[in-house]
C-alpha cells in the first residue's frame, strides 16, 4: 500500500493512505486529517487521542455475506453493529464479520483503519443513521495513526450508501 505525506507550509505532518487521499482528491470534497499521535486502532482510543466525542469517531467494519459479498457497515463510535438488522438491510440471510486476514486481502486496509472508502473496488455500504446527526465525524484514513475528518453527508454520497437503523442497543 501507498502511502503520501500530507504537508503544509513544507512541514511533513504525517501519513496516510495514498488511495484514501486520492479518492478524496477526485472527489471534490472538503476533508482534514489529523495526526493522532500514536495508534487509533479502536474508536475510544481515536476519540481519546483526538480529544473528540466518542459517537463522532465512525467505526467502518467489513462484513461478508453468505455468498461472500462484502458489506461496509459504518456507525458512531460508541454502537455495535446488530447483525440481523444489517442483514436485512442488504438483502442478506446473514452476514458476520470479515476475519483481520480477509479483509486486509480484499480491501486493502487493515482492521482499526478502515477508511469509509478508497478501498480496491467499491463495497456495498450501509451507514446508520445516528452518524447523519453530525456535522462532522472521525473515521480511518488507511494508517493507524491518521483520522480523516468529514461531514457525513458528504461520505453518505461518496459511498452511495444505504441510511438504516444498523446498532443494537447494547455498547
Amino acid at each position: 500500500m501507498k502511502y503520501g505525506n500530507i504537508s503544509i507550509a513544507g512541514k511533513t505532518l504525517m501519513h496516510m493512505s495514498e488511495d484514501v487521499k486520492s479518492y478524496l482528491d477526485r472527489a471534490g470534497v472538503p476533508y482534514k486529517i489529523h495526526t493522532a499521535n500514536g495508534p487509533t486502532t479502536t474508536a475510544q482510543e481515536a476519540a481519546t487521542r483526538l480529544q473528540v466525542p466518542l459517537p463522532t469517531i465512525i467505526k467502518s467494519i467489513v462484513f461478508t455475506d453468505q455468498d461472500g459479498s462484502l458489506v461496509l457497515a459504518i456507525l458512531t463510535g460508541d454502537k455495535r453493529v446488530d447483525k440481523k438488522k444489517l442483514s436485512s438491510v442488504v438483502g442478506a440471510s446473514k452476514v458476520k464479520i470479515a476475519s483481520a486476514q480477509d479483509t486486509k486481502a480484499l480491501t486493502g486496509f487493515e482492521v482499526g483503519s478502515m477508511p469509509p472508502f478508497g478501498h480496491r473496488k467499491r463495497i456495498a455500504t450501509v451507514i446508520d443513521h445516528k452518524v447523519m446527526s453530525f456535522s462532522k465525524v472521525y473515521g480511518g484514513a488507511g494508517t493507524s495513526d491518521a483520522l480523516i475528518e468529514i461531514d457525513p453527508h458528504d461520505m453518505a454520497r461518496l459511498t452511495e450508501a444505504k441510511l438504516a437503523d444498523i446498532t443494537s442497543e447494547e455498547h
